[in-house]
């Protein structure tokens, strides 16, 4: 599997700071797993009896939200991860989905999960990456 990978992510590896094909799948790999621990850790977040939902407490209700939004983001991160490991395998791994510039090897060893390069990443967001004074 690693010499698939090795070509679809060669003009990576011309660069020092950048990870190996397979590196870059077993740090994918690693996260992977342990993302998908986290959301088994938290169990079903779904109340058992809709009665009882009706009787919380405020401060309950601010966990449970809070407890949504870990679990909403998890599984974001979960997609991202996949979806990185779906570009390994087509070749459109460094690559950003939007315009197809090369993103910088640095955001990929930062995160390799990343599917934008900055520019459509402050596109996206409405932002820049680094605030100027």
């Amino acid at each position: 599997m690693d010499g698939l990978l090795l070509q679809t992510v060669e003009g990576l590896e011309s660069n020092p700071l950048a990870y190996s094909a397979g590196e870059i799948w077993e740090r994918l790999q690693a996260e992977k797993e342990e993302v998908s621990r986290d959301i088994l850790a938290q169990g079903p977040l779904c109340h058992e009896d809709t009665a009882e939902t009706q009787d919380l407490e405020a401060s309950e209700d601010c966990q449970d939200e809070i407890e949504w939004h870990y679990r909403g983001s998890l599984e974001d991160r979960l997609r991202e991860i996949n979806d990185a490991q779906d570009r390994l395998f087509d070749g459109g791994y460094g690559r950003c989905t939007e315009c197809g510039a090369e993103i910088d090897v640095r955001r990929l060893r930062a995160n390799p999960a990343v599917s934008l390069c900055v520019t459509c990443r402050q596109a996206s967001e409405g932002e820049p990456e680094f605030p100027t004074l």
